[in-house]
C-alpha cells in the first residue's frame, strides 16, 4: 500500500555534493545572478528587486543593500561586477511577446543600491522576442566587454539553441551569437567568463527541472552570426542531492566554480538560499 505524505510531512533531502555547501543566513529569496568583486567578496541580487546582498568570502556572512530605482515591474535576474562599487544587471519582466528587456547600471551609494537604464537587450538581433517570465539570465564583464546570456531557446538546424550577445562599451557594439544547448529541454540560466589567451571563454548552467549542467564555450569577439558549440563540462544532477535551480555562477581563478540556487518557486520557498562550491577535478 502506498503511503501518502502530505507537504508539511515531506522529509526534505540533505544538501550533499563535491564541494562546500555553504547556507546564506538571509531572508531574502529567489537569489539570481552571482559575481565576485576585486576582494573576493560574493555578490547576489533577489529576483524581486528589492534587495542585492554582499557575502563575505571568510566568514560568508550576509550584507543586505536595497535596491532603489528598479523599472517597475521588472525581475533583477543577473548581476556583474564591474569595478570598484559599479555593477551591471540584467533584467525580465512577465510581458509576453517583449522584444527587449532593460539593462541596469547598479551603483552602491551609502547603504542602498540605486539602480539605472543603461540600455537594452533587442532580440530582434535573433529574430525572436521573449516569452513572460523569460530574459536576461546572465550576464558578465571581462576585458572590457559584456557578454549577455538568455533564457531564450529556438530550434534552427535539427538543434537547440540560446542567444548569447556581446556588447563592446568602448564602440558601443553588439555582436549576436548562438550557443548549442546541451539537451531537450535546458535553457541558460547563469553565466561568468574569462579571457585565456585572448579568448573570451564562458561557463554557463544550462537546466530545466531533471536537467542541470555546467557548459563551457569560447564566444568569438566577431564576425557576427556565430554558431557556437560547448562542451558540458559538469552533470550537476548527478553531482548534488537534491538537485537546485541555479541561477547565479562565479567562475574562480583556480578553475573552481560557485552557484547560488533559486529557492523560491511559484511563490512559495522551498530550501534556504545556498552556496555550492564545485572543485575543478569534479569539472572535465
Amino acid at each position: 500500500m502506498a503511503l501518502l505524505l502530505s507537504p508539511g510531512c515531506t522529509k526534505k533531502q540533505e544538501a550533499r555534493g563535491p564541494g562546500r555547501i555553504v547556507t546564506l543566513d538571509t531572508d531574502v529569496v529567489g537569489l539570481s545572478g552571482l559575481s565576485r568583486d576585486e576582494h573576493g567578496a560574493f555578490w547576489a541580487v533577489g529576483e524581486g528587486a528589492d534587495a542585492v546582498l554582499r557575502i563575505d568570502p571568510d566568514t560568508f556572512g550576509v550584507t543586505r543593500y536595497p535596491v532603489v530605482g528598479a523599472p517597475e515591474g521588472a525581475d533583477l535576474e543577473a548581476l556583474t561586477w564591474v569595478e570598484g562599487v559599479r555593477f551591471v544587471l540584467g533584467t525580465e519582466t512577465q510581458e509576453k511577446g517583449r522584444t527587449r528587456d532593460v539593462i541596469l547600471d547598479g551603483r552602491l551609494d551609502g547603504g542602498r543600491f540605486k539602480v539605472a537604464p543603461v540600455g537594452h537587450l533587442e532580440y530582434t538581433r535573433w529574430r525572436l522576442t521573449a516569452r513572460d517570465n523569460h530574459g536576461i539570465e546572465g550576464i558578465c564583464h571581462v576585458d572590457g566587454l559584456m557578454i549577455l546570456a538568455t533564457e531564450l531557446a529556438e530550434e534552427q538546424r535539427g538543434r537547440r539553441w540560446a542567444p548569447v550577445g556581446m556588447f563592446d562599451p568602448k564602440i558601443q557594439t553588439w555582436t549576436a551569437h548562438r550557443v548549442a544547448l546541451s539537451s531537450d529541454t535546458g535553457k541558460l540560466s547563469a553565466l561568468d567568463c574569462r579571457v585565456r589567451n585572448g579568448v573570451v571563454e564562458a561557463l554557463a548552467v544550462e537546466r530545466h527541472y531533471e536537467v542541470s549542467r555546467l557548459i563551457r564555450f569560447s564566444v568569438p569577439r566577431g564576425p557576427e552570426g556565430q554558431w557556437i558549440e560547448p562542451t558540458v563540462v559538469a552533470d550537476l544532477s548527478k553531482l548534488l542531492t537534491p538537485v537546485p535551480n541555479f541561477e547565479g555562477l562565479a567562475w574562480l581563478e583556480d578553475g573552481s566554480a560557485v552557484l547560488v540556487n533559486d529557492n523560491q518557486y511559484r511563490g512559495a520557498t522551498h530550501e534556504p538560499s545556498r552556496l555550492y562550491f564545485i572543485p575543478s577535478s569534479a569539472l572535465r
